[in-house]
């Protein structure tokens, strides 16, 4: 599977008409080095309030998108990310 793939698999597994603006923020990505900047920065929702998106790399080089409301994260999608 290339990178596009990987993504576009990510991708697919959030709801866009729940998270339109997200959704497109991801989409845009196009190298495995730009997605991991923006999992540094964390959050893909702008603004600060709940429920909000944020992208977490972990260490193994799967990708996560985790709902975050009233404390709690709840995982959206997952995605394992090839170069």
């Amino acid at each position: 599977m290339s990178f596009a793939a990987d993504l576009s698999a990510l991708v697919g597994q959030i709801d866009a008409k729940t998270w339109p603006d997200e959704v497109l923020r991801l989409r845009s990505v196009r190298r495995l080095r730009d997605l991991e900047a923006l999992a540094q920065h964390g959050w893909i929702s702008t603004g600060t309030r709940d429920p909000r998106l944020k992208l977490v790399r972990h260490g193994s080089g799967t990708f996560l998108v985790v709902k975050y409301e009233d404390g709690w994260s709840t995982r959206v999608a997952m995605q394992p990310m090839r170069g």
